[in-house]
């Protein structure tokens, strides 16, 4: 297989002869593109250098009909020979009107052919015809006659034709003696030849470094590697995704100078994609299968094609941009068909029911079930982007059953990433509750739904359903059900859920322990099935709430490293799972654990962070939550610029019936003291204790709404209400460490100077073994202050601001969280040391500061934002 320096000197040879007084016959194959007409150009060009007149023309498919087209073109060509001209046009005018088998047809093509040999006799003739496998009947019946009289002439015969033709020049090879012919085959470039180009215009390492990729990208086609070089020149060099402006130019003309077919076939398979069968190409164009292949084949021996698939995706991007929209629509709607009579997996159909725009009318009988399979597997995947795109094209269509089970799973997918966008879609599942058709996870997302949005009449609704008909959820279902009640206050005892209830069931067993968070009566138990229920759990199948429970017992337990640890993965989950809902949700869970730790500007970073993931409305009634660590952060951080905007926020009103009002009402209550607004305080307080009264329960952990009262009482001097409040709570059953600690606090505001350094450090002492950096670090304030400067043992040494510039990075971040009461472990697991090198580094902290230990660290150590 010659390449094309080594072809044009063949041809150079034959035209010497040609000059020398003998004819020839010159055959050039090739795929597309692979340099054909431009070998066939340079020999012309060098004929007419040499003296010789060149006849050309250059045969087009849509063309085949039109008798003596090829013809025609040759006589304009010869134009430098007006007489040859005129007379080649007079027989040629008349060729055209007689069929080809027509007797007097054969005689004015002999005519014709004398015409041009006579002429040979004063001026070598070189006779040029591209894509001859393309030519009319009448041309081919000339080429023959004078393809059997040119080597006793002066007369070169050039044919180039693409490599699968079985058209004329079989027949003329089959009619001449082969040893008078010359046949050149034109083949792919080859690594060398490429890099032997690129180094015409490119440095030798570039195009060494270039030569490999642009093998493989271009499979040696050397049409495609010249307009890479003019794009690679311009400054649009192709890199692994597309293809510059000439390359891709030079394709899709290429593409078009074949007959339909070609196209037609390259346009399926970029419909298609890669790594289909040529039968789905076949039943697409709407041919045969050994056609597809035949015309495949071509293709991959252009170099553009390898085993059935683009060997760029710029080619493929191409041929798709030259399509308009309606063609590219109606090419996706059919393939979607082809392939689902083929049975192709769903999301491959619903990819291309996507890209159609719509269903017809035949498609929706069938489409409907296919998009709602393949919005299903999208979820599974965590692409939920795609299955609302799936479902909504399926939803107009949609009919009877078929509807209630679009909106639910539109319902599950909007739930994911903007629940107030699911509102629209519940109806149908109202509807399937009411007649019992509802059961499982759907009955528990339309609880979550009313709750969410405050909807009271539908969480009604549902709790009768599952009083009425218990066996309407599975176990799990019941267990999420009744954590989502209690997160959101409400109460369950009435309702029945079949062997959900059996304490013998693992999941009802979890939701009962962890459940009793919600009671302030948890124990160890709660803490074991908190992190079975954490590992079981998946964002966008569980309920955020459960989560959110195991999360809080956690932390409440005083295992606050760990509850970290676990909503780090919630939230990484969630990220990855593109599961927006739970992102932001979990937002504001680390932003509360934040908070505890003892870090307010990160707990503030964090909490504005999740608001802005989802909007207002998305959060319904849990938009407290969000809310209540904002004012808690601010309030601790003393900015009451910021903490007057945020009681400008809207909130539904539904949510002060929700355990989620309780924190909001906690921590609106604490931002209106930091503001002087003492009245305001307490109204907060006061509404916190008459929800709980209401509900029967009482919920300190949540809002110890008791001492709230009571330090809003000693603002406004009413000092013997707040100790009777402190009492109330201290003598209450079941009082928790964590409870105690903050009424320690409390009751040190009300003692006098000598009682109050000791209840400080009582109080201390529980909130240390609790993990609240936050609360330990006001009662720390608070001990410093009436210690007044001075220790049992003497007068304190209390560093200024200035000294602490003494401590490295590394120390001062140490240093924070020690002052915050975390434990040297915990501050090993959040810094990523050793416990070793906390030591070490609290040690020369110590020594630095001139303090005895981490009790006496300064306060200006609190940490803002590490």
């Amino acid at each position: 297989m010659p390449d094309h320096r080594a072809a044009l000197n063949k041809l150079m040879g034959l035209l010497s002869d040609c000059l020398e007084g003998g004819g020839g016959l010159a055959v050039v194959t090739g795929g597309l593109g692979s340099g054909k007409t431009e070998l066939l150009r340079q020999c012309a060009d060098r004929a007419v250098e040499a003296g010789a007149l060149v006849l050309s023309a250059s045969a087009v498919w849509s063309e085949q009909s039109l008798a003596g087209g090829v013809l025609e073109q040759l006589a304009q060509s010869a134009r430098p020979q007006p007489e040859l001209a005129h007379r080649m046009g007079e027989l040629i005018a008349s060729c055209a009107t007689l069929r080809p088998d027509h007797p007097r047809s054969a005689r004015l093509l002999h005519q014709l052919c004398t015409t041009v040999l006579e002429l040979s006799q004063r001026h070598p003739v070189v006779v040029s015809i591209d894509d001859v496998q393309f030519a009319d009947s009448v041309s081919r019946q000339f080429l023959l006659q004078l393809r059997r009289r040119i080597f006793l002439s002066r007369v070169l015969l050039l044919l180039s034709e693409w490599e699968h033709s079985h058209s004329l020049p079989l027949r003329q090879h089959a009619e001449g003696n082969e040893r008078q012919a010359c046949h050149i085959r034109l083949g792919p470039l080859g690594e060398a030849q490429i890099k032997a180009m690129l180094t015409e215009h490119v440095g030798r390492a570039t195009a060494a470094k270039l030569a490999p990729l642009w093998s493989r990208w271009s499979g040696g086609n050397r049409m495609l590697v010249r307009s890479m070089i003019d794009d690679l020149v311009a400054g649009e060099a192709a890199d692994e995704w597309r293809l510059g402006p000439t390359a891709a130019g030079s394709v899709l003309a290429a593409l078009h100078r074949w007959e339909p077919s070609i196209p037609a076939v390259v346009r399926a398979m970029a419909v298609l994609g890669d790594g289909h069968p040529v039968d789905f190409v076949a039943r697409l164009v709407e041919v045969s299968t050994e056609v597809a292949q035949q015309l495949v084949g071509f293709l991959d021996t252009s170099g553009l094609v390898l085993g059935g698939s683009f060997r760029h995706p710029g080619v493929r991007a191409a041929v798709l941009e030259s399509l308009s929209t309606t063609e590219r629509a109606a090419l996706h709607g059919r393939a979607a068909e082809v392939l689902y009579r083929c049975g192709e997996d769903a999301t491959t159909v619903a990819t291309h029911l996507l890209a159609h725009g719509r269903l017809d009318d035949e498609q929706a009988r069938w489409a409907v079930d296919v998009l709602r399979v393949a919005a299903e597997q999208a979820l599974a995947a965590d692409d939920v982007d795609a299955a609302i795109r799936y479902l909504e094209l399926a939803l107009p269509a949609a009919e009877g059953p078929q509807r209630l089970e679009v909106n639910r799973v539109l319902v599950r997918a909007w739930w994911r990433i903007n629940p107030a966008a699911s509102a629209v879609h519940l109806e149908p599942l109202h509807a399937a509750m009411s007649t019992g058709e509802l059961a499982g996870r759907d009955v528990v997302i339309l609880l979550w739904h009313a709750l969410w949005t405050g909807d009271h009449d539908t969480v009604a609704e549902v709790l009768r359903l599952c009083r009425e008909n218990p066996d309407v959820l599975d176990v799990q279902s019941a267990a999420e059900l009744r954590i989502v009640c209690q997160f959101h206050g409400v109460d369950l005892e009435p309702v029945e859920v079949g062997a959900a209830q059996s304490v013998v069931d693992p999941w009802a067993e979890a939701a009962h322990a962890l459940g009793q968070f919600w009671t302030t009566r948890f124990d160890r138990r709660a803490v074991a099935a908190a992190e079975h229920v954490l590992k079981s759990s998946r964002p966008g199948e569980t309920a955020p709430e459960m989560v959110a429970t195991a999360l809080l017992v956690l932390t409440f337990a005083g295992d606050a490293g760990s509850a970290e640890h676990w909503c780090g993965r919630v939230i990484d989950e969630a990220v990855n799972g593109r599961v927006r809902t739970w992102q932001a949700f979990f937002e504001v869970v680390r932003a509360h654990l934040t908070l505890r730790r003892g870090d307010p500007a990160t707990a503030f970073r964090l909490a504005s962070s999740a608001l802005d993931l989802l909007p207002t409305q998305g959060w319904g009634v849990s938009i407290g939550y969000p809310a209540a660590v904002l004012f808690t952060a601010l309030t601790e951080l003393g900015d009451r610029h910021r903490l007057e905007e945020l009681l400008r926020l809207p909130v539904p009103k539904a949510m002060f019936d929700t355990i989620v009002g309780l924190f909001y009402l906690h921590a609106r209550g604490h931002a209106h003291l930091a503001c002087g607004r003492a009245l305001a305080a307490i109204s907060d307080f006061q509404q916190c204790g008459l929800l709980m009264e209401r509900w029967g329960a009482d919920l300190p952990l949540v809002a110890p709404w008791r001492l709230d009262l009571a330090e809003a009482n000693i603002a406004l001097g009413r000092r013997d209400a707040a100790r009777d409040l402190v009492t109330e709570q201290l003598t209450r059953p079941g009082i928790g460490r964590w409870t105690r600690g903050i009424a320690m606090r409390v009751l040190a505001e009300l003692s006098e100077a000598d009682e109050r350094v000791s209840l400080l450090r009582k109080s201390l002492e529980l909130l240390k073994s609790c993990g609240d950096g936050l609360a330990l670090a006001r009662t720390q304030r608070r001990l410093d202050e009436a210690r007044g400067g001075a220790t049992d043992d003497g007068p304190a040494r209390r560093p200024g601001r200035g000294s602490v510039a003494v401590l490295s990075d590394s120390e001062r971040r140490v240093a924070e969280l020690a002052a915050t009461g975390h434990t040297n472990r915990e501050i090993s697991a959040l810094l990523y040391i050793t416990v070793s090198t906390v030591e070490q580094h609290l040690t020369r902290v110590y020594r630095k500061l001139g303090v005895k230990g981490r009790a006496e660290l300064p306060r200006d150590l609190a940490p803002l934002g590490i």
